[in-house]
């Protein structure tokens, strides 16, 4: 199952803090908050107060427990502004601005969620009864209603379309995601990784972070996952290769430890098999719950790399 931030752990604001700082506001910022819907680009909506922009370290006053995984992923700045109306209620919007395209597509893959459904907004969306998240460029569109119990969808939906004509900017998907099988790949199967923090919330393989890629991608399809580490050489994937080997084998959480060359299979404490594969400066993983096609998946992925080369 894919991981999924709720918005109630990410978005948990600090509403003594926004009522009192008094952050300085740059030009670059002042740019993202006109991004911001305005008061007379919404009818019946009002904004609640003032944007608060926060960069850097300063995520953390406005994000309880969700700081990190946006700095891992490449986290610029972020504005903030609630909106008010009198039937539906209260809106949040919230824009991130990452430092590439590949962060906010990778940060965006890791928000959303199995439930919901693709909505054309940016170059894609995902909508979750009353939360929105999609990217376009560099930025990161967050749209959550605050109250759950009333139908917020066109509301949430109104919103994102005024944004989204307002962001401008070439994007491009991290090439590693092309390496994965198609067939079978879920609409939302994919998560793009920049780090360990990632992974940890996808499946946990270690306390340490034994793989210390690059970056890399998880493709969660029905019947199997598969995981791509890239790494800028192959001494250093051989280096990790090793490591990741040597600590789980010692871990005692897996079981069935078969190595040979290039590859080493185990089993989890779910009972899945694993099969971790070496391959030019890539790690590739496949767990599923039976060892049907693994060969023939790990084939097709090292022919895909190959042709990117």
């Amino acid at each position: 199952m894919k991981y999924s931030i709720q918005p109630q752990i990410l978005f948990c604001v600090f509403i003594t803090y926004l009522a009192s700082c008094t952050t300085e506001k740059s030009e670059i910022s002042q740019s993202l908050e006109n991004l911001l819907p305005r008061n007379d680009e919404l009818a019946g909506w009002t904004l609640d107060g003032d944007p608060e922009v926060a960069t850097g370290e300063d995520l953390y006053l406005l994000i309880n427990g969700g700081a990190e995984i946006y700095h891992e992923y490449g986290f610029k700045r972020v504005v903030f502004q609630r909106y008010t109306h009198e039937i539906a209620g209260d809106l949040n919007v919230e824009i991130y601005e990452m430092d590439s395209p590949q962060a906010a597509y990778g940060i965006y893959t890791f928000k959303t969620g199995d439930e919901g459904k693709s909505i054309k907004f940016g170059n894609a969306g995902w909508l979750e009864s009353y939360f929105l998240n999609y990217w376009k460029g560099n930025f990161l569109v967050t749209i959550i209603g605050m109250t759950p119990e009333s139908d917020m969808a066109d509301f949430i939906s109104e919103m994102g379309i005024i944004i989204d004509l307002k962001i401008s900017g070439q994007t491009k998907k991290p090439e590693i995601i092309s390496y994965l099988p198609d067939e079978n790949l879920p609409e939302n199967g994919i998560t793009y990784l920049k780090g360990s923090l990632a992974l940890y919330n996808n499946y946990f393989f270690d306390t340490k972070n034994i793989f210390d890629f690059s970056d890399g991608v998880i493709g969660q399809y029905q019947e199997y996952s598969f995981f791509i580490f890239r790494y800028k050489s192959e001494k250093k994937q051989r280096t990790q290769y090793e490591i990741a080997k040597s600590s789980l084998q010692q871990n005692s959480q897996f079981s069935g430890f078969v190595d040979s060359d290039s590859l080493f299979g185990l089993r989890d404490p779910n009972g899945k098999q694993l099969k971790i594969k070496s391959f030019k400066n890539f790690i590739m993983i496949f767990l599923r719950k039976s060892r049907n096609q693994d060969d023939q998946i790990f084939q097709q992925i090292e022919a895909r790399i190959n042709q990117a080369k």
